[in-house]
């Protein structure tokens, strides 16, 4: 088989197997023993972008005496942090074949509720570019590349629509099982096996009360306490602090099918699982795709896993350094 098709091994072939393992503490503690001198090394640095939103993220120099030109961008998922295992294996496999990297927390994400009064929501597209763009303004890159995982992986693509007006050139995108349609993943989230809305609904409900706790004029804790569903948060929070009246209006707003890549201007590719228990597939389907996106099918991976062991590094790691090594040509 090619290096661009993944094969799992015999044992990890199972979807749901790969997605709890990915995400398990088993292989948090063995990434975190493989990559200890990557993770001491990072820098954490605080974003301050020109509407004064705060965005915090880890910057790690694939040699530190010696200015390198190009920064690879990672972007977690939706409750996933700069510290998710999927982007710090990621990240840590790009640092050591010559990429920086930097790990940034959207809103509300890590331990960062505290940054900033607002509450998170995925239309947000504007105060991560901005972000970016003074992280670019702070360093000497010449080129940089996005890595967005999930959630992270729309970002990505929403922020690509953006590219030519930051500072540094955005040279490449890799987006792993993207969200394409919001509507259509929260329904199999409600609808699919109950573990992985169990999963969602806890990991929110504990950055909301997190958040509560530092701005408790929000005082929606009795509320908030009694919800056991995606769907009755999503009633309840997005009318009252996203600034779009129903859910409805909210999920467009971040839907990327249909002609909404057309803009689509640096080299782009998103990397899909048919075997995604969050994803649908389908959704790929839906996209009018513009000549500089480029879609890779695979049969297995699961949703953002691709594992080839509990310790070593995933497959889209060792894609991900393939995809963006023409963008040290550019330097």
């Amino acid at each position: 088989m090619s290096s661009d098709t993944y094969v799992p091994p015999l044992l990890l072939a199972n979807p749901h197997i790969q997605a709890t393992l990915s995400s398990s503490r088993i292989r948090r503690r063995s990434l975190a023993k493989r990559h200890a001198a990557f993770l001491t090394q990072a820098e954490t640095l605080i974003l301050q972008t020109k509407d004064g939103v705060r965005l915090a993220g880890e910057l790690n120099l694939a040699e530190p005496k010696q200015p390198n030109k190009t920064l690879i961008i990672l972007f977690h998922g939706w409750e996933g942090s700069s510290a998710s295992n999927y982007v710090v294996s990621a990240a840590a496999q790009l640092t050591s074949q010559g990429f920086d990297t930097f790990r940034l927390n959207f809103r509300d994400h890590g331990d960062t509720h505290h940054l900033n009064k607002g509450i998170f929501n995925s239309t947000l597209v504007n105060e991560v570019a901005h972000a970016i763009e003074a992280l670019s303004e702070s360093r000497t890159y010449t080129s940089m590349g996005i890595m967005g995982f999930s959630l992270g992986g729309s970002f990505a693509l929403r922020v690509g629509l953006k590219a030519q007006s930051l500072s540094a050139p955005l040279k490449a995108i890799l987006a792993v099982c993207p969200v394409l349609d919001p509507a259509h993943t929260m329904h199999v989230l409600e609808t699919g096996p109950f573990w992985y809305e169990h999963y969602f609904v806890k990991k929110w409900k504990r950055s909301l009360f997190k958040k509560l706790a530092l701005f408790p004029e929000y005082d929606y804790h009795q509320k908030l306490a009694k919800m056991k569903r995606l769907g009755e948060m999503n009633d309840y929070f997005i009318p009252l602090y996203t600034g779009y009246s129903t859910v409805e209006q909210y999920f467009d707003a971040y839907t990327i099918t249909g002609d909404r890549l057309a803009a689509t201007s640096c080299k782009t590719r998103i990397v899909s699982s048919e075997d995604d228990p969050v994803i649908p597939i389908a959704d790929l389907d839906k996209i009018k795709q513009p000549s500089q996106l480029s879609i890779s099918r695979q049969q297995y991976g699961s949703h953002c896993a691709f594992l080839q062991g509990l310790s070593c590094p995933s497959w889209i790691d060792d894609y991900a350094v393939r995809y963006f090594d023409d963008l040290k040509n550019t330097e």
